[in-house]
């Protein structure tokens, strides 16, 4: 009787079932257990987790084979230490240019210069190719490093433009330093900073011109004045140079003093930094009785400066003895005149 009711129980069952698949609705997961009992199990509403593809074996390990080939081809790859940039130097000096490689191995180095569109080769390797001897290549060498640095003594401003650092890797790697030439400026001023062509002075007066020279490296080059083709080296009374600089700013200021300026002190005088930049005025003494020290903004006429006869300047000079012998004050007067340009040059160059 057991027996019978529990087959009719599964019979009954499976006809649900059948019932419920018949109608396309999902079923539940059944599971038997003792004795022979089905119960109903849980629904499951997560979601599925999402499936993974994976490689048979032998691609998989191919794969990896190549990435890790990969990688150690980037790191064993030579490098540049630095990047694309420019290279100031100040006029005359020395320029140099650095192109430091890592792991360079056993290749091949070269600096071209870009010239009118066209690429001069320079150097290879330990070579130099220039035509101009102011160029040569110093090398150095490190753990895992070398140098390959390019020289240019007494840098000029036709020295200026793109230079460029080949590794003859496939493809080519290229380091560009551009080379910029700073050149000094000379100007003769007033005192205001006014650059000036001409000066005009009175015979008898101070002479006194300013020079400032900009964009110097600091310690700075000579400052020399010239008359003409002549340098001055002024070491006696009558003249004397200071010269002046700011490291801060940059720049030089130089003065040039002459005392009791006569007409053959006229003339053109020049400024000049070493031998490389400068700039002149042209200088006029005017001969005449007035010894003043003052500027004039045009020549007097011809017959001003003629000299006087030399009966009259032995009577001057009868006359001048005399009034010493007979008035001190007058000959103290004159004294004092003849030491004024001195003392004006001494106080101008302590200054």
């Amino acid at each position: 009787m057991v027996g019978g009711t529990g087959m009719l129980m599964v019979v009954v069952v499976v006809a649900v079932v059948v019932s419920d698949v018949a109608k396309g609705e999902t079923l539940p997961t059944l599971t038997l257990q003792p004795p022979h009992m089905f119960t109903l199990a849980a629904p499951n509403t997560s979601p599925l987790p999402a499936t993974r593809a994976y490689s048979t074996g032998e691609e998989g390990e191919g794969v990896d084979a190549e990435e890790r080939e990969k990688e150690e081809e980037e790191k064993s790859r030579p490098r540049f230490t630095s990047k694309n940039g420019t290279v100031s130097v100040y006029l005359g000096e020395r320029a140099s240019l650095d192109c430091t490689v890592t792991k360079p191995a056993n290749l091949s180095v070269s600096w071209l210069r870009l010239v009118d569109d066209l690429l001069e080769l320079l150097t290879w390797d330990s070579n130099t190719y220039a035509n101009d001897n102011r160029y040569w290549l110093m090398e150095r060498a490190g753990d895992g490093w070398r140098q390959w640095q390019l020289m240019i003594r007494d840098a000029q401003v036709e020295d200026e433009g793109q230079y460029r650092c080949q590794v003859a890797t496939e493809p080519p790697m290229v380091l560009i330093n551009t080379l910029h030439v700073i050149v000094p400026v000379a100007r003769v001023v007033d005192e205001r900073g006014t650059k000036v062509e001409e000066k005009h002075y009175n015979s008898g007066s101070m002479i006194e011109l300013k020079c400032v020279v900009e964009q110097v490296p600091f310690p700075h080059g000579p400052v020399t004045w010239r008359r003409g083709a002549t340098v001055l080296t002024f070491n006696t009374s009558r003249g004397g140079i200071s010269v002046k600089g700011d490291a801060a700013s940059g720049y030089i200021r130089s003065r040039l003093y002459v005392a009791d300026a006569a007409p053959s002190d006229s003339g053109v005088y020049s400024c000049w930094y070493g031998n490389s930049t400068g700039d002149s005025v042209t200088v006029h003494v005017l001969a005449g009785e007035n010894s003043a020290a003052m500027q004039h903004d045009a020549l007097p006429d011809s017959s001003s400066e003629k000299p006087s006869s030399q009966p009259a300047s032995s009577s001057s000079s009868s006359s001048s003895s005399s009034s010493c012998l007979h008035l001190t004050g007058t000959c103290w007067g004159l004294l004092t005149f003849r030491l004024a340009p001195l003392l004006t040059l001494l106080i101008l160059l302590t200054r």
